[in-house]
């Protein structure tokens, strides 16, 4: 299902929030990529806890995580994780290195909270940027197996090279990549060369459609290209690609006023509220 953005939603450059009672609790968790600066997605955090605490949410913890290390860790052993996590077989995320990494900080913060382990507060939310999201995918099916949890965590994966996704959890994802400025959000052009790495493929029926929702033109029998693909997908018309989802200054600020990061949130949040 293809997720839009809609510039009449767009009113003063605000979310389009409603405000009224508590909803419940949500807990949020934002993974970074590869050789990522310590705040990188830290202003994203910021402003997608207060679109949820707005909405009437109570956030009972929002952190970010490092599943592959940050910049201060060499980068030859990152890109060799996260290359094996992108190959990883859909029914074996519990051997995924970065989603392990996730599991283990999601547990110490829920231990801070006063829960066990296992045991959520709320729904859960992981949002990963770059090989992020593919750890983001792999500890919420491990949430899954070992918690049960009901419902499924959500998945946000921003600027992420493809991988499987579990069919259990692929309604719960939202895979958002970049598109050339000017474009229209349902085009399947995209701008971010990570975006191109991976594969959603796996041989057998189903429907095989690219992003903007058109047949694909280089499908072999029997192979279909998103057998594992996500639920929902979004093009951002960010200005840059791969390391500019989250900018917010000039010049990342389109015609309209709007910047990257603006622009990023505006999909993930239409996406989450429909969800949550």
């Amino acid at each position: 299902m293809q997720q839009r953005l809609t510039l009449a939603l767009l009113t003063k450059g605000h979310l389009r929030v409603t405000s009224g009672a508590a909803k419940g609790e949500v807990s949020l968790y934002l993974l970074s990529g590869i050789a990522t600066a310590p705040r990188f997605m830290e202003g994203f955090r910021s402003a997608l806890h207060g679109a949820l605490r707005r909405e009437g949410y109570e956030v009972a913890t929002s952190e970010l995580m490092f599943p592959y290390g940050n910049w201060s860790r060499r980068i030859v052993p990152q890109l060799w994780e996260i290359g094996r996590d992108m190959r990883r077989n859909p029914r074996k995320t519990g051997r995924s290195i970065g989603g392990r990494r996730a599991i283990a900080a999601i547990g110490e913060s829920r231990r801070s909270l006063g829960l066990s382990a296992s045991s959520g507060k709320g729904r859960t939310i992981l949002v990963g940027h770059s090989g992020g999201g593919v750890a983001a995918v792999h500890a919420a099916m491990q949430l899954i197996e070992q918690d049960g949890e009901a419902p499924s965590p959500l998945v946000v994966m921003i600027g992420s090279p493809r991988c499987r996704i579990p069919e259990q959890l692929r309604h719960s994802v939202l895979y958002v990549y970049a598109t050339p400025p000017g474009t229209s959000t349902g085009s399947g052009r995209i701008s971010d060369a990570i975006c191109k790495l991976g594969s959603f493929g796996g041989w057998g029926g189903g429907s095989d459609v690219d992003f903007a929702g058109r047949a694909s033109r280089r499908s072999f029998p029997g192979w279909n290209h998103n057998k594992y693909g996500p639920g929902g997908a979004c093009g951002v018309p960010i200005i840059g690609w791969h390391p500019d989802y989250f900018r917010e200054q000039p010049p990342y600020v389109n015609r309209m006023g709007l910047s990257n990061q603006w622009l990023t949130l505006h999909a993930v949040w239409e996406w989450l509220r429909g969800k949550i």
